[in-house]
């Protein structure tokens, strides 16, 4: 939904020729495509935006539509985003933060949310969800998908013959019922991120129908505004590695300390004797 009202408010072209479509379907099948995985993407998606204009045009202009639909066509002679003007290779985490002149979908929600005002406790909300996407994209945190193969993989009866047995079939699912029900924590698919119950009576809709889309919206401010979210979130990923990190470093340093005590006993236990 908020995807949805972002390219209707700042008017986003993400046309891309179907080849590039079902190779991103061929591509996403693939084995830890979210980290690994890349990905045809619409370079620049903000289109009839100059600096400093708030000059809107309807959506449903047919120059427009004619003119996107053109672009397309013109780019429909490539197999695949690998030659395809304004088309690109990306990443799962370039898509989402960003990536070059593209600001990426996430700066991109979050500087919508800033022009309409949103307030400060939907958007706290709002910006833990986002975090946890980014966080999932960058490859912080496994998918479903790559934890439940670790899953498997870590069970005492899996023979890796690529057999799954009843029992370590029902593990899993017991196992996953814990966690969605919120029984039981998995840092290795939540981190740190604690997201608490959505109730459908605290949920309130903002209508916005196409009639209100303002178009085009993006002037030389709300492009600065875009680079600092875009700036947030890649600085919010690298302190959570870097925080990560340094748990590690304590970890190991702690071990160390208690290994050299061990030796520093023995020795004294050596002098005395």
């Amino acid at each position: 939904v908020l995807v949805s009202r972002v390219i209707l408010y700042f008017n986003l072209n993400f046309y891309m020729p179907i080849s590039c479509v079902d190779c991103n379907m061929r591509r996403a099948a693939e084995r830890d495509a979210v980290t690994q995985g890349k990905f045809c993407f619409r370079q620049s998606p903000i289109s009839g935006a100059s600096s400093g204009s708030h000059a809107r045009r309807p959506p449903s202009s047919p120059t427009k539509r004619e003119a996107d639909l053109a672009e397309a066509v013109r780019a429909a002679a490539s197999s695949c985003c690998g030659s395809t003007a304004g088309v690109e290779d990306l990443s799962l985490f370039e898509i989402m933060a960003g990536k070059g002149s593209f600001k990426g979908l996430v700066p991109l929600i979050l500087t919508y949310l800033d022009l309409i005002k949103t307030d400060t406790t939907t958007l706290a909300t709002i910006n833990k969800y986002l975090d946890f996407v980014v966080a999932r994209a960058s490859g912080e945190l496994l998918t479903p998908a790559q934890w439940m193969r670790r899953f498997v993989l870590s069970h005492p009866d899996y023979r890796h013959d690529s057999l799954v047995s009843e029992r370590i079939a029902a593990d899993l699912l017991a196992k996953c019922h814990r966690i969605g029900a919120g029984l039981e924590r998995c840092p290795d698919l939540h981190g740190d991120f604690v997201v608490p119950p959505v109730l459908a009576k605290d949920a309130y809709a903002v209508n916005m129908t196409s009639g209100e889309a303002p178009g085009a919206r993006i002037s030389s401010s709300t492009d600065g505004l875009m680079a600092m979210h875009q700036i947030r979130l890649q600085l919010q990923t690298r302190r959570r590695r870097l925080l990560a990190d340094a748990t590690e470093h304590r970890a190991r340093l702690e071990a160390a300390q208690e290994e050299l005590r061990n030796v520093e006993t023995q020795l004294a236990v050596l002098a005395a004797r």
